[in-house]
């Protein structure tokens, strides 16, 4: 489950680099908020550096990576789709380190 929650997340984020570079280098769209970005990176290569055996916490933050992509794609400002974003991803990590404290 790992390695499938490695391979979700890595593509999301590549997808949303893809977009990224798309909209901000080449200007076929508006821009997108560099910051939102960043910490999207930022907690891709962190969770996947602390997921231990729950694949299921880097499907979700893939998850919430889509989310805020179709979010901002359907017309939501960057502001709260950004504060989605965090809020997602803080509940996410929240949890997974509740089970996994849980187990213990």
């Amino acid at each position: 489950m790992r390695i499938l929650g490695w391979l979700v997340l890595l593509l999301a984020m590549l997808g949303w680099s893809a977009w990224f570079v798309v909209c901000n280098v080449y200007e076929f769209a508006p821009r997108l908020d560099p910051w939102a970005f960043g910490y999207g990176w930022l907690l891709a290569v962190l969770a996947g550096a602390f997921a231990r055996r729950n694949g299921w916490s880097l499907c979700a933050l893939a998850g919430s990576v889509g989310l805020y992509l179709l979010l901002i794609h359907r017309g939501m400002g960057d502001g709260s789709a950004r504060g989605l974003l965090l809020l997602t991803s803080v509940a996410i990590v929240g949890v997974t380190w509740w089970i996994h404290r849980a187990k213990r």
